[in-house]
């Protein structure tokens, strides 16, 4: 069982068997996302950086979370010279992340065509 908690206040308790384990794509391995229920909504969060987002449905849960750690890596990036110990480590995991985003939207994509014609046949 853990604690789902804002600011101070203790919101619920969650059932940790209700908790799975999800692939957050373009991830190393460095980072990883869990997503539950509450209630009638759906959280994921990302227990090394200590962000959690909320939806009426896993995919928008999702979407928010994927926007949210780019922003978060945009305002990180933008104030690198004033960041914390903390900071910088959730920098260098999130540089990472972006990295593999990058990458696998500038590879070629000869390899994964298939042509028209013989999808036909």
């Amino acid at each position: 069982m853990i604690l789902q908690l804002y600011g101070d206040r203790l919101l619920k308790r969650v059932d940790t068997a209700s908790i799975k384990e999800v692939a957050l794509p373009f991830s190393d391995g460095l980072l990883s996302a869990r997503l539950w229920k509450s209630g009638d909504r759906s959280v994921v969060g990302v227990p090394e950086l200590g962000l959690h987002c909320y939806g009426n449905s896993e995919s928008e849960a999702v979407f928010r979370l994927f926007t949210t750690l780019l922003k978060y890596y945009k305002q990180l990036k933008a104030h690198e010279e004033r960041l914390g110990e903390r900071g910088i480590s959730h920098l260098a995991q999130l540089k990472n992340w972006v990295a593999g985003i990058e990458k696998r939207m500038t590879e070629s994509s000869e390899s994964r065509l298939v042509p028209f014609r013989s999808r036909l046949r």
